[in-house]
């Protein structure tokens, strides 16, 4: 099993929060940090967090460019290094990738079309069914769509859609969280369901039958604001906003890219620009996402197995 750790971006709270994870994954012999030594050295000196680089010295794989910057102020340059040390990790293979966030808007100085980890690394593994999943303690909620406008969400939003990811995460509740029977809640897209739909809440209707007919215990479209009040295994939300205004009203929620060769997973809160270099980010919620990582890793291992 081996576990890589991406920079982000160096302008944001990323190195930091590698930095202070130092006490738990210090004594990991399969744990690979990919990025700059030099800029990870200048976080740990401006921080006063020299003791903890030294701890991390041995899994710091030196990639990527040495650069100048400030912290708060995400540059073209910044975004360069933080995709050379993503590229890194990916090239050397990992099998649980972590990555701390990223500034988008830089990283499309780039790749113009650039919208998230998700979408990137469903490209580079030559990915096309995968799926955001958000975790938090027992909820795994899964997005039929991710990063688009609200105006283009609902020619996304189709039955064969649906039903591909409620099969989807059907299969991943089985393989990465060890539910024998998973039982799948699916929202609607509209307020209240059916009484403001025109025609979008029949097409989940018809998605979830066709799960039915597979054999799937999948249930709905129940009205999101109470979705996840229920008690089940996995849900499915329509678009972004649907899970993200949960999940982010929480502590050490996490982002797993559910369908790549590989477990990649994220906390879910952006670079926090606005606290960077101040040495007060919390590092509660990647420590989870490591030990979050290194669980799924098992599991999966564990099914595939039984499953061969």
């Amino acid at each position: 099993m081996k576990i890589g750790i991406t920079l982000g971006d160096p302008a944001g709270i990323g190195p930091e929060i590698i930095l202070k994870t130092a006490p738990y994954i210090k004594h990991m012999n399969n744990v690979h940090i990919y990025g700059n030594k030099r800029l990870l050295r200048k976080t740990a000196f401006d921080l006063g967090l020299l003791h903890e680089y030294e701890e991390l010295r041995e899994t710091l794989v030196d990639c990527g460019d040495s650069i100048t910057y400030r912290y708060g102020k995400p540059t073209k340059t910044t975004g360069r290094v933080a995709l050379q040390s993503l590229n890194c990790a990916l090239k050397a293979q990992v099998d649980i990738l972590i990555t701390p966030p990223i500034v988008k808007d830089v990283i499309r100085y780039h790749i113009p079309n650039f919208t998230g980890h998700t979408e990137y690394l469903a490209r580079h593994f030559n990915t096309k069914n995968y799926a955001m999943v958000g975790l938090w303690h027992t909820k795994r909620i899964m997005l039929v769509t991710t990063h688009m406008p609200l105006q283009h969400i609902f020619k996304h939003v189709t039955q064969r859609a649906i039903f591909e990811k409620i099969v989807l995460l059907n299969w991943g509740l089985k393989r990465y969280f060890s539910v024998n029977m998973p039982r799948i809640g699916v929202s609607a897209l509209n307020p209240h369901a059916f009484e403001f739909s025109l025609g979008e809440e029949e097409k989940i209707m018809r998605a979830i039958a066709q799960a039915r007919q597979s054999k799937i215990n999948a249930e709905g479209p129940h009205p999101a604001d109470t979705l996840f009040d229920r008690d089940l295994d996995g849900f499915l939300t329509m678009y972004h906003d649907q899970a993200m205004i949960y999940l982010k009203s929480k502590n050490n929620g996490l982002n797993f890219t559910l369908g790549l060769p590989i477990v990649r997973l994220s906390p879910l809160y952006g670079a926090a620009l606005d606290i960077a270099g101040t040495n007060t980010a919390e590092v509660s919620g990647f420590i989870a996402a490591i030990k979050q990582g290194i669980k799924l890793h098992r599991n999966a291992r564990r099914y595939d197995r039984k499953n061969v």
